[in-house]
């Protein structure tokens, strides 16, 4: 390895390195680990098994770098996708289904886009977990991932690989169908 510190090295260069030479990933995952760490236990609520499937996407990531071609989006958008595969793979092997824990969330971007009138909006708050529990996993998902993450429609798009057209009408699917249980549960 030539004497070129990390620090010298962009994300990209770092990552085109790491290509070549493992250990330029490093720096990568030092940079990461703690923002996946967060999102795998956002997920699976257990310390434990967090730093198991954390450990997984790393590797798997590691592994799998030569796939990585920058498109526009960030690398930490590519290895949110890997730890995200990594959380379904463990769900499926366990013929469960994930839950959500809202504590941490503010839950109000959601309820603005869903349009409720002002004196709904505190009774959408606390229904919020029946209503989520309603959605099947990719539901929640795309949920998560854009009112509870903040992601971009473009990050979730690349994230599930799918077009930032489709995420948006997804979400928007997802959020009628919310609205629709929700005026159910009111009546």
């Amino acid at each position: 390895m030539d004497n070129t510190k990390y620090s010298d090295l962009t994300e990209i260069e770092l990552i085109e390195k790491s290509k070549q030479d493992k250990s330029y990933f490093k720096p990568l995952y030092e940079k990461y680990y703690e923002q996946v760490f967060r999102l795998v236990f956002n997920r699976v609520q257990d310390m434990e098994l967090t730093a198991e499937i954390t450990s997984e996407a790393f590797s798997k990531t590691l592994a799998n770098i030569d796939k990585f071609v920058y498109k526009g989006y960030p690398f930490s958008a590519w290895l949110t996708r890997v730890a995200i595969n990594c959380c379904y793979d463990h769900f499926r092997a366990l013929k469960r289904n994930r839950t959500v824990s809202l504590e941490k969330y503010t839950s109000h971007d959601i309820a603005f886009e869903v349009e409720l009138e002002d004196n709904d909006k505190e009774l959408w708050l606390a229904m919020l977990p029946e209503i989520l529990e309603e959605l099947k996993p990719k539901e929640l998902e795309l949920i998560e991932m854009r009112f509870f993450e903040g992601k971009s429609f473009a990050e979730i798009a690349y994230i599930l690989d799918i077009t930032e057209g489709n995420a948006k009408t997804r979400t928007y699917r997802v959020l009628k169908r919310m609205k629709k249980h929700f005026k159910k549960g009111t009546r």
